[in-house]
């Protein structure tokens, strides 16, 4: 990464495959994978543990707790960690949901919006 810092994420989404496009992009843009997971559970553990500068999370992640339960786990018990919300599940009232614990919502399908989320 030229004038960018790499960052410390945590990679989470039930869906193995695009776990791996994610995994595959975020590290070829030279941030350190700390962590993965594939469900909402261990997505919280790992932040709390590992203090990941950014966690980037799927919404739906059945069964347990989905994106926006993690969003605000992780804003009462790890608020350093930033958190993107990153799925192709849409509503308004999810999106307003995420904003108002101070993450943010992204939808699936443009990985160059989520790098550039990642570093801003």
């Amino acid at each position: 990464m030229d004038a960018v810092r790499a960052l410390r994420l945590v990679l989470v989404d039930n869906d193995p495959d695009a776990l791996e496009l994610v995994v595959t992009d975020l590290g070829l843009e030279g941030h350190d994978i700390v962590g993965t997971a594939v469900d909402g559970s261990t997505a919280i553990e790992l932040c709390e543990r590992l203090e990941p500068d950014v966690a980037v999370i799927d919404h739906r992640m059945p069964p347990g707790p989905h994106g926006l339960e993690v969003a605000q786990t992780l804003a009462l018990s790890a608020p350093h960690v930033r958190v993107i919300v990153f799925s192709n599940y849409q509503d308004r009232a999810l999106v307003d949901a995420v904003r108002a614990c101070g993450a943010t919502f992204l939808s699936k399908g443009n990985l160059k919006t989520l790098r550039r989320a990642v570093i801003t």
